[in-house]
């Protein structure tokens, strides 16, 4: 992975961070594409990839691609530690956009308003779910986790609390089964997962998602090594959100 200042990174503009994030993800290809080419690829104009160049400091595309090449040549695979806060970097910058600025104010409002707030997962995200539970207890809001789901949910979730259902892929089957359950009960349901187009956003009332690439394991390849890091980041976010609001 070629290393870039993230101040000057910091400075690009929407499109010119369509272009760096597109470069990111395809780096091989990118090194061998002309200006033009990358142009059509990410629909800018060949002025716009100029400026991207020129704000992360190279005087122009062809000493761009060079550094690139030697870059690739050098490391064809990048440690999982380095993309996990690459990735993580580029989430907290997308934070700041007024698309999910909105979607984290409608998230506080439905915590705000519920008597309770309910974590439901399994797996790792079950363990995520008693960290976020534990996390909005200790700041005073009443909460608690579900990691066994094998029992009907009627029971245990009253029609006065919010549930925040964290998934990686958003399709786990007792997951997906479980709110078709809580949406007959007309229950609001925040989904924290790295899809936005998956099964469980499409019940949920609002999607938190974090587009991270997804990591499986070596030793067993249907455990899913995606960082956890956004999903902790979010939790003390609308912990912060909340308590932020509670003061006013």
């Amino acid at each position: 992975m070629m290393d870039y200042n993230y101040e000057k990174v910091q400075t690009l503009n929407d499109l010119e961070s369509s272009i760096f994030e597109y470069i990111l993800k395809n780096e091989t290809i990118a090194s061998t594409m002309s200006i033009r080419e990358m142009a059509d690829v990410v629909h800018v104009s060949t002025a716009t990839v100029m400026r991207m160049t020129k704000k992360l400091g190279f005087s122009g595309w062809k000493e761009f691609c060079y550094h690139l090449k030697n870059s690739v040549r050098e490391l064809k695979v990048s440690t999982q530690y380095h993309e996990n806060i690459r990735q993580f970097e580029f989430f907290l910058r997308n934070l700041s956009e007024s698309e999910y600025i909105y979607k984290v104010s409608d998230a506080v409002a439905l915590i705000s308003n519920a008597k309770r707030i309910i974590f439901i997962g399994v797996g790792t995200s079950g363990a995520l779910a008693e960290y976020g539970a534990r996390y909005f207890s200790n700041s005073g809001l009443e909460s608690h986790a579900i990691t066994d789901l094998h029992q009907s949910l009627r029971a245990r979730v009253g029609e006065d609390s919010l549930v925040v259902i964290l998934s990686v892929s958003g399709e786990t089957s007792l997951l997906v089964k479980s709110i078709i359950e809580l949406k007959s009960k007309d229950i609001k349901i925040i989904v924290i997962t790295n899809h936005d187009d998956s099964t469980l956003s499409k019940f949920s009332n609002i999607t938190l998602s974090y587009e991270f690439k997804e990591i499986f394991s070596n030793y067993d390849a249907i455990e899913n090594l995606t960082s956890s890091l956004p999903v902790i980041a979010l939790i003390e976010i609308l912990v912060s959100k909340v308590t932020e609001s509670k003061k006013v």
